[in-house]
């Protein structure tokens, strides 16, 4: 069976969380359908801002599962499978083939006691889970919660058969650059990286990037524009990501996008707990943010960036 095709944007799904603890299921299912509006394929707890370090390896299972479930085929589904130990990490692979997923996103880890791992450690560790794993794997590079290989190993990752696509967050210019050329342009495997370099990714010769919602809305924009050829429009929907999230991002990711899909209608919770949300001074500034661009309120209202920049606060007052 041909594997499903993947270009343009993909929707990394955040975890909602009830208050008294477990997965908001019923949240989780506006989100997916949020998703798959704008979206060419959607991760289900694959990245950290999905917050899957805080569910045990059965309720991981459980998302999965439910998840894969909720997008009933719309668009290709990446299940999240990652773990330091390889041998998990693949049963992860293996449940998720038979729940229906089209791939198995694996972060390229640290050593379980901490640090970076030697080349051939990486590679051992990619080689044994591609080559049993039942589905094709998404290599996931995240400097950080994972490790951080040089150019020569990534290269070398997508040499080994089963890795097709990646996904790449390091935003160097330099690295990206280089490596759509080695990886994506060799014809090795598809290159995904993140919202901040989308629009240079694509038009690089790169696939698209991922992130979670609602930064999906904003990258569609970015896709639809350059695919059209319209590259003014592509390049104002850019511009939006040179402040969100990165105005907020002393919270980290997933509060500032839970924040913000509050302001969509979608309520996922706050952070798990011990981790707060962002304060509500914040949160009133993120969603008059969204409604400056037009993504909120009248359709086509939206203003000049430059007075968008400049009714935000100058304050950065989540930096307490």
């Amino acid at each position: 069976m041909a594997l499903p095709e993947i270009s343009g944007i993909i929707g990394a799904c955040l975890t909602p969380f009830k208050d008294g603890g477990g997965i908001d299921f019923d949240a989780l299912q506006q989100e997916i359908d949020f998703i798959v509006a704008d979206a060419d394929g959607i991760s289900i707890g694959a990245v950290e801002a999905a917050e899957y370090t805080m569910l045990s390896i059965e309720e991981r299972k459980e998302l999965l599962r439910i998840g894969t479930e909720m997008v009933d085929k719309r668009v290709p589904v990446l299940a999240g499978t990652s773990h330091p130990s390889p041998k998990v990490a693949l049963d992860m692979a293996e449940y998720a083939a038979t729940i229906g997923a089209d791939y198995a996103q694996v972060l390229m880890p640290l050593r379980p006691w901490g640090g970076q791992p030697t080349m051939a450690e990486l590679i051992d560790y990619f080689t044994f889970v591609a080559s049993q794993s039942p589905l094709p794997i998404v290599a996931y590079h995240n400097p950080g919660p994972g490790a951080d290989p040089n150019i020569e190993v990534t290269i070398r990752f997508s040499e080994i058969p089963n890795i097709q696509i990646f996904k790449e967050s390091s935003r160097d210019i330099v690295k990206i650059s280089r490596l759509i050329e080695e990886i994506e342009l060799a014809g090795n495997a598809r290159y995904f990286t993140t919202m901040q370099p989308l629009l240079m990714t694509l038009i690089m010769g790169g696939s698209g990037a991922t992130m979670p919602p609602p930064g999906t809305r904003i990258g569609a924009h970015v896709v639809r524009a350059f695919r059209e050829g319209d590259m003014d429009e592509a390049k104002r929907w850019q511009r939006v990501y040179s402040l969100f999230p990165a105005k907020w991002s002393a919270y980290g990711l997933p509060p500032v996008m839970k924040s913000a899909m509050r302001h969509f209608g979608i309520d996922l919770g706050d952070p798990s707990p011990p981790y707060k949300p962002v304060t509500p001074r914040d949160h009133a500034q993120i969603g008059q943010f969204f409604r400056q661009v037009g993504l909120l309120g009248p359709e086509g209202a939206q203003a000049r960036f430059s007075d968008v920049v400049a009714n935000l606060d100058s304050e950065d007052t989540f930096l307490r």
